[in-house]
């Protein structure tokens, strides 16, 4: 081989490496504007919110709310668990960062690095405690040593990581040219993940949060969207909340884990609602092609976890199952005997949840919620009486605490008494989610208090947990085999409220 030959071998060998070694564009990984606490207080476009923040119980909520939210937000960053000091040291950046206006953006880059973009509406005296803690938070996301830095200009704080980024500039000028107005209470965008991409305006607005944005699921193929065929002998009036999903079920039940009970199947539509007379009284079904597995699978799963003479490791309860009338069961804690039913003769149809047997009722479900699902490529609505859900919710979580061997936080907690105040009189909120095109979808939602039950629920939950139960020296004694408690008498409970429309 002569000079010229092993000249071009090696420029060609050059170019493939350099090739290779290109630095992959950084991808945004989310991005916000949120008006803070400042805001949200002040706003009178939505007054059922303002009255979470004059709650008594607000303040220690709140110091809660910053230790919670600044390590979540670190080992969301940093992708590894954050150790005590460090999240002290943060947390008085998540204070002004929750307290104040802000913008933001984190971009990934191809090397697993992160560049953190921050922008605080507050007075230049806050720059010194940015200036001394920010950049050793931000140093381990970074993969050069081009540091950060922190600057003050026409009422905002820009903390910005690293400093030599062309996307530091834009984002700086992004924010100083901005134009919000005090009604638009938070504008999110967040990529495609484990979760689907989300994009989120929300604004306040004729009492109540008006939510618009769009959900992305990169490679999911435009859905066939069938006619609605609902469980017309199921579900009766008086409702407190009812959801309607089809198409995107599947997608729905792996978001909560449960998509390995339901591996093989072939999953359709989807309904879930909520009764008004128990809190007890809520119900799902999803259509599937064979109970008789999922029943199978599930009973395996609790048999594992569950049983009553207090082996090692395993739950205080009884798991009660019945293949020939595909029914299973699990008594584990009081009042509700949490229960699975197949449908009939093993043929394809509805798998049923309940927490206690259904009630017949002559009430049909109003015309005007039924008539909501004619909206072309709707997939799901969501409606519900807020101030009711949440009692549902709030109680059937606490159950399921009780079964997991928990103790649940008290009727009492700060967290309980500070929802059960704020949302006693909060009334409609639907969500609604629509196909758009392949792996689109749009979405809307009108909530007086910005946040639905189940969310309300949850935040407050993260807020106030529960906390580990050690065993009792002896348990109740099981019901006998499928003995599932009646529902509570109408006599005891206070009468339903009629259906509000939505």
């Amino acid at each position: 081989m002569n000079r010229r030959s092993i000249s071009v071998l090696l420029a060609v060998a050059l170019l493939a490496l350099l090739s290779g070694c290109k630095e992959q564009a950084p991808e945004l990984a989310t991005q916000w504007h949120f008006v803070g606490a400042d805001g949200l207080r002040t706003q009178t476009g939505a007054l059922a919110l303002r009255a979470f923040f004059s709650h008594s119980n607000a303040p220690a909520l709140t110091d809660r709310l910053r230790s919670k939210a600044t390590r979540a937000a670190l080992e969301w960053l940093s992708e590894t668990t954050t150790t005590d000091t460090v999240v002290t040291q943060a947390q008085p950046l998540m204070a002004d960062l929750l307290a104040h206006e802000s913008a933001g953006e984190v971009w990934r880059r191809g090397d697993g690095s992160k560049e953190v973009f921050l922008a605080i509406r507050i007075t230049a005296e806050r720059a010194p405690i940015w200036n001394d803690r920010y950049p050793a938070l931000v140093k381990p996301l970074g993969s050069k040593a081009s540091g950060a830095w922190v600057s003050a200009e026409k009422g905002w704080l820009f903390a910005v990581s690293p400093s030599d980024s062309p996307r530091a500039k834009s984002f700086r000028s992004r924010v100083l040219s901005a134009s919000n107005p005090p009604a638009r209470l938070l504008e999110f965008q967040k990529a495609p993940g484990a979760w689907p991409g989300l994009q989120a305006t929300a604004v306040a607005t004729n009492g109540a949060v008006a939510w618009s944005g769009t959900l992305s699921k990169p490679g999911l193929a435009e859905l066939s969207l069938r006619d609605w065929q609902y469980p017309t002998n199921l579900i009766y009036d008086p409702l407190v909340s009812w959801t309607a999903i089809r198409g995107v079920a599947p997608q729905v039940l792996s978001l909560l884990g449960l998509e390995g009970y339901l591996q093989g199947q072939e999953i359709g539509q989807m309904y879930l609602w909520a009764q008004a007379e128990s809190p007890f009284q809520s119900y799902a079904v999803v259509h599937v092609k064979d109970s008789a597995s999922v029943l199978k699978a599930a009973n395996a799963e609790l048999s594992r976890h569950y049983s009553t003479n207090a082996e090692p490791g395993k739950l205080d309860g009884l798991v009660m199952y019945d293949a020939e009338k595909q029914i299973l069961a699990l008594s584990s804690a009081p009042f509700v005997v949490p229960m699975l039913s197949g449908t009939e003769n093993q043929k394809p149809g509805f798998l049923g949840f309940s927490m206690v047997p259904r009630q017949r009722s002559v009430q049909p479900v109003p015309k005007e919620l039924l008539q909501q699902l004619q909206q072309p490529g709707l997939v799901v609505y969501d409606w519900e009486i807020t101030s009711e859900n949440f009692v549902h919710w709030w109680i059937n979580l606490q159950n399921r605490d009780l079964s997991l061997g928990l103790n649940p936080a008290p009727g009492d907690g700060l967290a309980n008494l500070w929802l059960t105040d704020t949302l006693a009189k909060v009334d409609n909120t639907v969500t609604q989610v629509r196909q758009s095109g392949p792996g689109v979808f749009t979405w809307s939602r009108k909530a007086p208090a910005g946040l639905s039950a189940m969310e309300w629920v949850l935040l407050g939950r993260w807020l106030d947990p529960a906390t580990p139960r050690k065993p009792k020296a002896a348990r109740l004694a099981p019901p006998p085999p499928m003995g599932l408690p009646q529902t509570p008498s109408a006599k005891t409970l206070p009468a339903p409220k009629p259906i509000a429309k939505p």
